[in-house]
């Protein structure tokens, strides 16, 4: 996906010492917690409604905790981003979830999260 939104930070690949840090945060945003979103009553549901009652159950799940992990997520994407954590705090608003869908949406971290995902 290309936007035409200017980038303040260049982040740089993941590689295995991303791995414990990126799931120590997944642990604590509720990762265990989204099962229960894939248990839902599909009675009366097309696929759609139900498809997009998952998607909110996760984000319900997911910004609900993540005041939980705030310290381990700018630590982690102030790692990526070679900035510090101040500066990262301190930045232009929407900097740090631009760097999280940049980090998660980029070609150059696919086998990461393939193999991530196999750990779960």
């Amino acid at each position: 996906m290309k936007d035409n939104v200017k980038r303040a930070y260049t982040l740089r690949n993941l590689k295995d010492s991303d791995l414990f840090p990126l799931l120590k945060i997944m642990r604590k945003i509720g990762i265990k917690d989204l099962e229960q979103v894939f248990t839902i009553d599909r009675t009366d549901k097309t696929d759609e409604d139900a498809g997009k009652l998952v998607v909110l159950g996760i984000a319900d799940i997911v910004i609900g905790n993540l005041d939980r992990a705030e310290t381990e997520i700018y630590e982690f994407w102030s790692n990526l981003s070679g900035m510090t954590v101040d500066e990262l705090k301190d930045s232009e608003f929407g900097t740090l979830p631009l760097m999280i869908f940049d980090t998660f949406s980029g070609v150059k971290n696919t086998d990461f999260f393939k193999v991530l995902s196999k750990l779960l």
